[in-house]
């Protein structure tokens, strides 16, 4: 069985908009969908009484299902899971991400540009995941409905193949273009532009022949990645960025302060994908 798309439902709208992104996902690469609801209200420690408890998981079996039913009425023929977890919603996701294919998650800040778009939730999924992780706002649009291009942060470091790999598959399945973005924070001379034009072409040698029917449009820019990002976000339909895998026993990713900025600030869906090393 493939692995799926793992879905974190809450009962926000924001979730539920991660919900329309991950069934789109789904449908278009054929994968199925586990639906997640952890909380550690549903712990049963003894502090609330036996009957408030089973109402509670009972609501929250109905919240699942309320999800369940919405995913196969926006993609009919989908094969969509539930899954109650008395656990931290973080370490709940961050734990189903060992063997899914994408986590998908609702932003859940306080929104606007001076303000954070991403919840404590979000970014410890985003932070530790093993997988792929989509972050959808609750602005963000429908999946159909949004631009066809997707935006590429390149640095020309070692282990980006991962995300890009990642992007390009996306973008053939959407029908969606790319950017890819370079940003070298600064002014530079026409003879530093031509260096950096002719690595970004570097970083993307071979795309076009795997993937023909892809646009490529390239872009050095003078801004921080943060800021050239952030930009970019307000006219794709979605940013994929990649993340140093750590190692250890807090194995994950390591975010730095580019993607903190891009998972915060964005104007569109993002996804951190893990790096190939």
């Amino acid at each position: 069985m493939p692995a799926p798309i793992v879905v974190g439902i809450d009962g926000s709208a924001h979730a539920w908009r991660a919900l329309d992104w991950a069934a789109d996902r789904a449908q278009r690469h054929r994968l199925p969908l586990l639906l997640v609801h952890a909380s550690r209200a549903l712990l049963d420690e003894g502090t609330i009484p036996q009957e408030a408890l089973r109402r509670l998981i009972a609501e929250r079996e109905d919240l699942l299902g309320e999800a369940r039913r919405y995913a196969l009425k926006v993609q009919p023929g989908l094969d969509v899971e539930t899954r109650l977890v008395p656990a931290d919603p973080g370490r709940a996701l961050v734990e189903q991400s060992e063997h899914a294919d994408l986590v998908a998650v609702g932003s859940r800040g306080l929104g606007g540009f001076e303000g954070l778009l991403l919840g404590s939730v979000g970014l410890s999924t985003a932070a530790h995941a093993r997988c792929p992780v989509l972050v959808v706002s609750r602005s963000a649009p429908y999946p159909t409905d949004a631009p066809k291009k997707i935006v590429i942060g390149v640095k020309g470091l070692d282990g980006e193949r991962a995300f890009i790999d990642w992007a390009f598959g996306e973008a053939a399945s959407r029908g969606s273009g790319i950017l890819a973005l370079h940003a070298v924070g600064g002014e530079f001379s026409p003879r530093r532009r031509v260096i950096e034009d002719m690595e970004l072409s570097e970083s993307l040698a071979g795309y076009r022949e795997r993937y023909p029917d892809v646009t490529v449009d390239r872009l050095v820019s003078d801004r921080t990645p943060s800021q050239a990002l952030v930009q970019a976000s307000g006219s794709a339909g979605l940013v994929v960025v990649g993340a140093r895998r750590r190692r250890g026993p807090l194995a994950g990713m390591v975010l730095g302060r580019v993607n903190h900025t891009v998972l915060h600030h964005t104007r569109c869906p993002v996804v951190v994908v893990p790096s190939s090393d």
